[in-house]
């Protein structure tokens, strides 16, 4: 069988926030594929690098955030595109199968394919608020996407199930179209030997603060737990808009002397830091004004890889996390129920109840990036082989 030719389309390439998408363009091209990625905007370089990187920026009205805010927000995107540069890359890279990552890398692309008249075999791997947020609020985003669904030539993934349901709700995909395909975890949180301790009680959550992530509940729930365990800890990693009217809450509430607030940590760093608390939150709400809501968690599920107890509410997707181990080592709580986050952290601490080293090893193996990017090999070969 011959090499396969992969494009990667990243709208942005790489955010901090999309290391899972960086890690398996690596992946698929330790595997002998060769790869390259097509960007509007290079970021990163130092931390993200990598060799083959065509960039090609939207046509720039006044300065880039008008022109940002035209493409996406107005969804001008199709006016803006620089096909030219679209078409001499595909002349030059050939390539075999376009891989878009994230729900507006798809939109482009199916406006490039359009306006070339081209059908490449494209894998689209949507992630979380392209599928269920998106094309709620967004009705040309909606359109093109749902176009695209009837497409031969497109093949969708997802990390969960609920993202799947979501799919075909959103953007009616047949679910016969769409492949489920784990997000890796990088092997340094299953790789942390540092035993969980429960000496002291140490929450923790790791999320940008934005209405979605629901900090505001756990914040609440803490000043209960606080009246058990007046010595308890709850640390917060993360930044967005939030922040500012968070601190205000704990002030208010007098425990901000409990709560600390750690704007960054390098995904290296994370392991240890987590393994320094026994107790993991994750607060998400449904967002009612954007429709944002968990695809899966995978903040969480990294918690629970390097052993802590993880709580998390009915959202989303994130009560898919409980069958990944025993039921003693994950509460699945209401949304903004501050009662039942604080119930479920005082319980988990006094029962101890760590995931155990059993269960980390199955989390490591189902969530491997080995299984990640054989998944996806498959996929490629099937779209090449239908051609």
């Amino acid at each position: 069988m011959k090499l396969i030719k992969v494009l990667h389309y990243v709208p942005n390439f790489s955010v901090n926030t999309e290391t899972f998408i960086y890690d398996q363009i690596l992946g698929i091209q330790s595997h002998g594929l060769e790869s390259a990625v097509l960007t509007t905007k290079r970021l990163n370089l130092e931390s993200r690098p990598f060799s083959n990187v065509y960039i090609s920026p939207f046509k720039n009205i006044w300065n880039e955030r008008i022109t940002q805010s035209l493409a996406l927000r107005f969804q001008l995107m199709p006016y803006l595109i620089d096909y030219k540069y679209w078409e001499k890359v595909l002349q030059e890279f050939r390539p075999d199968v376009v891989h878009c990552h994230t729900g507006n890398a798809v939109k482009g692309w199916m406006h490039v394919s359009e306006k070339l008249g081209v059908t490449i075999p494209t894998v689209a791997s949507m992630h979380g608020s392209d599928v269920n947020s998106e094309p709620l609020i967004r009705n040309k985003y909606k359109d093109v996407l749902v176009s695209a669904g009837h497409k031969e030539f497109v093949y969708w993934t997802v990390p969960s199930n609920f993202l799947k349901q979501k799919m075909t709700m959103n953007l009616s995909v047949s679910q016969d179209k769409i492949s489920i395909v784990h997000n890796a975890i990088n092997p340094v949180f299953t790789k942390s030997c540092k035993r969980i301790s429960f000496n002291q009680l140490k929450v923790i959550s790791v999320g940008r603060f934005i209405p979605c992530k629901g900090h505001i509940f756990l914040i609440s729930a803490f000043a209960r737990t606080l009246e058990v365990y007046p010595n308890a800890i709850l640390t917060l990693v993360g930044n967005g808009p939030l922040k500012k009217s968070l601190i205000e809450h704990a002030q208010e509430l007098g425990i901000y002397s409990n709560i600390r607030f750690i704007d960054y940590i390098s995904h290296d760093d994370l392991p240890n830091l987590l393994s320094e608390h026994n107790i993991y939150v994750q607060p998400s709400i449904r967002d009612e004004n954007t429709q944002q809501e968990e695809s899966f968690g995978v903040a969480a599920l990294e918690a629970m890889a390097v052993g802590l107890s993880v709580i998390v509410t009915q959202c989303g997707g994130l009560k898919e996390l409980a069958s990944f181990c025993d039921k003693k080592s994950v509460s699945v709580v209401q949304q903004k129920n501050k009662d039942d986050i604080a119930d479920a952290i005082n319980k988990h601490f006094m029962e101890k109840t760590p995931v155990s080293f059993e269960d980390r090893i199955k989390i490591s193996d189902i969530f491997s990036s080995r299984k990640n990017i054989t998944s996806i090999l498959e996929i490629y070969r099937h779209a090449v082989n239908k051609v």
